[in-house]
């Protein structure tokens, strides 16, 4: 006879798989640790074929389904495009790996993993790899004070490590779990046990005061957003949440407060989108153009609109693509100025419809409200506060990636492994067909 195959004990099981989603989520933004994430990885996926045959799997709600469809759809054309369509076939095809095929895989492996283990554990064991990003944020802001006296060294930066977009997207993600969560919360009340009971509200607050440290102009947008979305839903049926509308408001007076960017937005995104100077290509300072009013101009602000011009023109002259990658614009660039070194139009989605096509970007879209709708479906019909975090977290990042070229590289690869935990955490009710 057979042995049967090996099986951990059911308390290990949870302590394992809890510990194990909370270290792919913390490892995966920090820099020079793709072997450490992948031997993480590994480990996680040997453990899961193991003991296979005797674990629980994720099973995809009916809701998620059309979504479902809709993404294989998308790869496919995604394939079909790189082969057929693309001027460079060998490099779409490496880009789709990397930037399409691997992110789908580790979304599946995180499902089966959340599936072994109690959801609402899964989901804090997410959510507390995001707020120690952002203890240690703070820890290192408050070292700094204490060490030279100032947020920043003039060397270092207010943050660890990489960028400020850096943390604030894994704010942003951390922002958009936990207000689902809380609305969900409340808006079902007891039907919907909480998953992060006392810790909701303080988690929420660390993640709003997180936002207005790193003032990062793109997240702010994208948190209020999501604050307005939440507060119009809970006003509905409570109408004391309109307080939360004093949240949205103090946090774009914040930003505001603190960002003056933010007065010389409007003339400079203009200035950006009409202006025939190359100053957006190498920025010589020589070519750089004057706001009528004699004021600077923002760099960020006319930069962002001159490449998105850029972008949109080369889209129009190549609306099937020019093949799959987050360098789709420094391609067209290259081929049309013969300047090279760019890369990204600073828009997932433009960058994605000049590499992809008109199609692509047509079926990644769909592909995605259809999942904002399933979530939200998953919600109202079985009470699964799981569904409502998918949707604001699909809607989130979908927006933050129309604001930024976010589409990609690790934050690609991080939203698809929540979202994968979040799908495994779906328990199907008996009343689904």
């Amino acid at each position: 006879m057979s042995r049967p195959p090996p099986r951990l004990p059911a308390d290990v099981a949870e302590w394992f798989w809890q510990a194990w989603l909370a270290a792919i989520v913390f490892v995966f933004p920090v820099p020079h640790t793709i072997a450490l994430r992948n031997l993480l990885l590994l480990i996680g996926l040997l453990v899961l074929l193991a003991t296979l045959r005797r674990a629980a799997r994720p099973s995809l709600p009916s809701a998620l389904k059309p979504a479902a469809w809709a993404l294989l759809a998308t790869t496919a054309w995604l394939l079909l495009q790189s082969v057929a369509v693309s001027p460079a076939p060998t490099l779409a095809l490496d880009n789709l790996r990397g930037d399409w095929i691997v992110p789908f895989l580790i979304a599946v492996l995180a499902a089966f993993a959340a599936a072994r283990t109690e959801p609402r554990l899964a989901l804090r064991a997410v959510v507390a790899a995001l707020l120690a990003h952002m203890a240690w944020m703070f820890g290192w802001q408050l070292w700094l004070l204490a060490t030279t006296g100032a947020v920043s060294d003039g060397s270092k930066g207010i943050v660890p490590f990489g960028e400020r977009d850096y943390h604030s997207s894994l704010n942003a993600f951390l922002f958009a779990l936990v207000l689902a969560e809380r609305v969900a919360s409340r808006s079902a009340g007891a039907k919907s046990a909480p998953y992060f009971a006392a810790t909701g509200w303080p988690a929420l607050a660390v993640s709003l005061i997180a936002d207005a440290a790193l003032r990062v102009r793109n997240g702010t947008v994208v948190s209020v957003g999501l604050l307005v979305a939440a507060t119009v839903w809970l006003a509905k049926r409570q109408p004391r949440f309109i307080l939360l509308l004093l949240a949205v408001a103090a946090l774009g007076g914040v930003s505001l407060a603190r960002d003056s960017r933010w007065s010389a937005l409007t003339e400079s995104l203009s200035i950006g989108w009409t202006s025939s100077s190359l100053y957006w290509m190498a920025g010589d300072q020589t070519l750089r153009p004057q706001a009528p009013s004699g004021a600077e101009i923002d760099d960020s602000a006319y930069l962002r609109a001159a490449w998105a011009h850029q972008a949109a023109t080369a889209i129009g002259e190549h609306p099937l693509g020019l093949g799959f990658g987050r360098d789709a614009f420094g391609r067209a660039v290259a081929g049309k100025y013969g300047f090279h070194g760019m890369v990204s139009s600073h828009s997932g989605w433009l960058d994605f419809a000049l590499g992809a096509g008109l199609p692509g970007l047509a079926l990644l879209l769909l592909s995605a409200g259809l999942a904002i709708r399933g979530g939200w479906r998953q919600f109202r019909q079985h009470d699964d506060a799981a569904g409502l975090m998918l949707s604001f977290l699909v809607g989130g990042y979908l927006l933050r990636c129309l604001l930024d070229g976010h589409l990609s590289g690790w934050r690609l690869g991080l939203f698809a492994f929540i979202i994968g935990a979040l799908v495994g955490g779906m328990r199907p009710k008996s009343d689904e067909p």
